[in-house]
């Protein structure tokens, strides 16, 4: 069992849920899907699908939920938005921890949506554009990191040499290359980058340009070792963040993308691999031109996944 703040508790009882989820209708499967992850990881969850059998009263449970678990879990979407109900539950957490230190209010984003003021302001946790997997380790990551109040990584990050002309994005790496072109990433190269991304999302923040960079340059650095449990999850989180924060045409952007259509084709996800080949070939053909070198990296690429 998770051991967190506010004492085992018993479940069923209101001081026994770390988490009230808070969701509008359509969004059910997304909430039971959450509330399974967190009950599966041994956190004690209160959701109306589940708990509010025939013979309680639903308008008492809700009351509890939102006063007595310890934390609001508000699955966010267009639609939760604009429901009255969903607005009184993260506006009831919000009144109780106004300033964000209890972190009592969780936004879990699952389409992107624009958030209301005050909601605007506090960190969401994303899980749309992930697949299963990667959203269940990027859920849980999270809520630990807001259980504990911060993202320290386990190791000591390595002291940050900084690189003189840096560019601005790698290279797309091109498919067809003459033999041993790719080379592997020596393990302690691998370690460096891992010590480097750690330190940059503990320093800077997950979200910023160098961060970013970091993520992108470790998950090139496993895929070419052939970790795809590890980089693909990576790189999709990665550019996630990067459209977020650089817009979908931003040429970094599309780098991601490209590496993240090379680590699908890997994985012989083969039908993701050429949809996200396809827009990433038309953006580049818009914003780089037809004859760019990353034009016809991509193009190869999507020649390749297309023959399968």
């Amino acid at each position: 069992m998770i051991d967190v703040a506010g004492g085992p508790g018993v479940r069923g009882t209101p001081d026994g849920w770390h988490f009230f989820v808070s969701y509008t209708g359509v969004d059910q499967p997304w909430a039971e899907w959450i509330a399974w992850q967190l009950e599966d990881a041994g956190y004690r969850v209160l959701i109306q699908v589940w708990d509010f059998v025939a013979g309680s009263n639903w308008q008492i449970r809700m009351i509890e939920g939102m006063e007595q678990a310890q934390r609001t879990v508000a699955v966010l979407s267009p639609a939760y938005l604009s429901s009255v109900y969903g607005q009184s539950e993260w506006q009831a957490a919000h009144r109780a921890d106004p300033s964000g230190f209890a972190r009592k209010l969780l936004p879990i984003r699952i389409e992107p949506c624009p958030q209301p003021r005050p909601l605007d302001a506090i960190v969401s946790i994303d899980l749309f554009d992930l697949d299963a997997r990667a959203a269940s380790k990027h859920l849980l990551d999270h809520v630990r990191h807001a259980l504990a109040g911060r993202a320290k990584p386990a190791t000591a990050p390595d002291f940050p040499a900084r690189r003189l002309h840096q560019p601005t994005s790698e290279p797309l790496f091109p498919v067809d290359q003459p033999e041993g072109s790719d080379r592997s990433i020596e393990p302690s190269d691998e370690r460096k980058l891992v010590d480097l991304l750690a330190h940059r999302r503990s320093v800077l923040g997950p979200d910023h340009v160098e961060t970013l960079a970091a993520a992108h340059d470790l998950a090139v650095a496993l895929r070419r070792n052939g970790n795809y449990r590890a980089g693909r999850p990576l790189i999709e989180d990665t550019l996630i963040r990067r459209r977020r924060v650089l817009g979908l045409d931003h040429v970094d952007t599309l780098s991601t993308a490209h590496e993240l259509s090379l680590a699908r084709y890997g994985d012989r996800d083969h039908q993701a691999a050429r949809a996200l080949a396809e827009d990433t070939l038309e953006r580049c053909r818009r914003v780089l031109g037809a004859d760019h070198a990353d034009t016809h990296a991509i193009a190869s690429l999507l020649g390749s996944v297309s023959s399968r």
